[in-house]
């Protein structure tokens, strides 16, 4: 008989834990591109492409599993499609970016994103807009 084991879903502080790491190792990799870029809209562009890649890299070659999943021993629910997870990373890395433009003051967006998007659906769903719209991918541990 197989037995079936409860998994508890990552909670709201573990989902964040694991961006502030993304984040901390997509600036570490944009160091030696900072001074090298003399323009501050390319410097931007820069650090919001390595984060894609640096996504993209996990997807590609680890399953997409990112480096705080495979520290924290998380793991996804199911297993689901590359479409899903590549949908997942270009929203993801659409949110990473709004903390870098702005429409009428510095973080106009980022907020727009958290107060409009994300906290609503970490409220109504106990997940992210990123995750809730890629069909709903949910990490376990």
């Amino acid at each position: 008989m197989i037995q079936k084991i409860n998994m508890k879903t990552t909670s709201i502080f573990e989902k964040i834990s694991a961006s502030i790491i993304n984040i901390v190792i997509t600036f570490i990799i944009y160091l030696p591109f900072h001074y090298s870029i003399n323009t501050v809209f390319y410097k931007k562009i820069t650090l919001v492409i390595i984060f894609f890649l640096y996504n993209l890299i996990f997807l590609i070659f680890n399953k997409n599993k990112c480096l705080w999943m495979m520290i924290m021993k998380t793991k996804y629910e199911k297993n689901y499609p590359l479409k899903n997870k590549l949908l997942y990373i270009i929203f993801y890395t659409l949110s990473f970016a709004s903390l870098f433009f702005s429409i009428y003051f510095p973080f106009d967006l980022f907020l727009a994103n958290m107060i409009f998007l994300q906290l609503p659906m970490i409220i109504t769903r106990k997940t992210t807009f990123h995750w809730y719209i890629s069909w709903n991918i949910k990490t376990i541990k």
